[in-house]
């Protein structure tokens, strides 16, 4: 602060010109300060009288002048908001541009999808999805299903080999006769043996009757193999007869009966490798594996995964209203690995559908599966196999956490990383579940 009751004496304005030139005899200068840095002066001057400005001048000067430093910092404040506001709806402006490229690629990229399926000659309602994968398969079963010829159905246990069996006898010139199927690694061999070829009467103890075996109750139809694999040598070797000369002897019995079955095999184990080993018998293998067909896991299909949860959870609705899935519980879906593949989506979306009131959210999923968070490399989509929406919420989920793990969990540094506003941030935090410490 600069006081002087007569400048025209004072040695500190003896030397400017304005003083002299204005004749000015009395001048008041206050500092502006905020924060501890000078801002700014408030000057005041009288060139008439000298001592002009008193005790109580000075003290409403000051006052005066700390009411003008807060009024000017506000509005660089409001100016500096003004502005991140224009620089973050230019942003928010170029998202939605791209996001709207992003849907219309999506829109044609399922239009494609959609063609390719609707190229196909039967509709196989029962196996959802659009995928690669899913497609690649459907197309294998169109140029299968009019033969007779074995299928073995390789996959990873709860892929849904039965319901690709079915397909194949359900749009298949056999689709009129039955469909039997039967696990063959859930039974002992005698009950096993006793299932498959039936028993007369009095062949075992409990034997009361003649009784046809699943061969004969599927006579003219299919019969589904489940893990072929875990059946003994010597029920292979029976089996490997029924396929050579198409007759099955009950048990106990001296005569065989002719059967003309369809057998679709399905194992979760390499039985090429078991052949080697000496567990599978060779030449069964090659009777039974003339059209060999994979069935994908369910983690090779990710972008079928939203189509699966909406026609798993309309199903078990039982004609109430279906539970939907919220954006961020669908994102952890499509992010975690299902080793149990469609089988456990299957057991977390009834589960989650029985805890959730409303659409189901993250906190109703699993520990396992709320936790999932897809590696980098996964999250970029390869050729075809594109799910626009839990592709992009994956990614922004991502930035978000590594915004917080690098500012240590504090909200307004990583909404200035991320080039938001705290309450923008706060939003998706709410959205994917995420808790901070701020």
């Amino acid at each position: 602060m600069q006081l002087t009751v007569d400048a025209a004496f004072d040695e500190r304005f003896g030397a400017a010109e304005s003083v002299a030139a204005l004749r000015l005899r009395s001048v008041l200068a206050v500092p502006l300060r905020q924060k501890g840095r000078v801002i700014g002066t408030i000057y005041v001057d009288h060139r008439y009288r000298s001592a002009a400005f008193d005790s109580e001048a000075v003290e409403l000067a000051c006052e005066l002048a700390d009411i003008a430093a807060v009024a000017i910092e506000n509005a660089r404040l409001v100016e500096e908001n003004r502005r991140r506001q224009e620089e973050i709806d230019r942003f928010n402006q170029r998202l939605s541009d791209d996001l709207g490229r992003r849907e219309a690629e999506l829109m044609e990229v399922k239009a494609r999808l959609g063609d390719d399926r609707a190229g196909l000659r039967h509709p196989y309602a029962g196996l959802v999805g659009r995928s690669a994968a899913i497609v690649e398969l459907l197309r294998t079963l169109d140029r299968v299903t009019d033969s007779t010829l074995p299928v073995v159905l390789f996959g990873e246990s709860g892929t849904g080999k039965e319901l690709v069996a079915r397909a194949l006898h359900e749009h298949g010139p056999r689709r009129d006769r039955a469909f039997v199927a039967v696990n063959c690694g859930a039974l002992p061999e005698p009950l096993l043996e006793s299932e498959l070829f039936g028993h007369v009467r009095g062949a075992f103890t409990g034997a009361e009757r003649d009784r046809r075996g699943l061969f004969e109750v599927a006579d003219g139809g299919t019969l589904f193999l489940d893990e072929i694999a875990d059946t003994s040598l010597a029920m292979q070797t029976r089996l490997l007869r029924v396929l050579q000369e198409h007759e099955v002897r009950r048990v106990g019995d001296e005569k065989t009966r002719r059967v003309d079955v369809r057998i679709v095999a399905a194992s979760n184990r390499d039985l090429d490798g078991l052949v080697g080993r000496g567990e599978f018998r060779e030449d069964l293998y090659y009777r039974l594996n003339v059209v060999p067909i994979r069935v994908p896991p369910l983690r090779e299909r990710v972008q079928d995964i939203p189509d699966l949860a909406e026609h798993i959870l309309t199903r078990g609705a039982g004609g109430r209203p279906a539970r939907t899935v919220a954006r961020a519980a669908l994102a952890r879906l499509c992010a975690y690995a299902w080793p149990g593949n469609v089988r456990e989506l299957e057991n977390e979306l009834a589960r989650a559908a029985a805890l959730a009131d409303g659409p189901i959210e993250v906190m109703h999923l699993s520990a396992q599966v709320a936790a999932a968070s897809p590696p980098p490399a996964a999250r970029q989509p390869r050729g075809r196999e594109l799910q626009l929406r839990p592709q992009v919420e994956a990614l922004e989920r991502s930035l978000v956490e590594e915004a917080l793990r690098r500012t240590g969990g504090n909200q307004t540094a990583a909404a200035r990383l991320l080039g938001l506003s705290r309450f923008g941030l706060q939003k998706k935090l709410r959205r994917y579940g995420i808790a901070t410490a701020d």
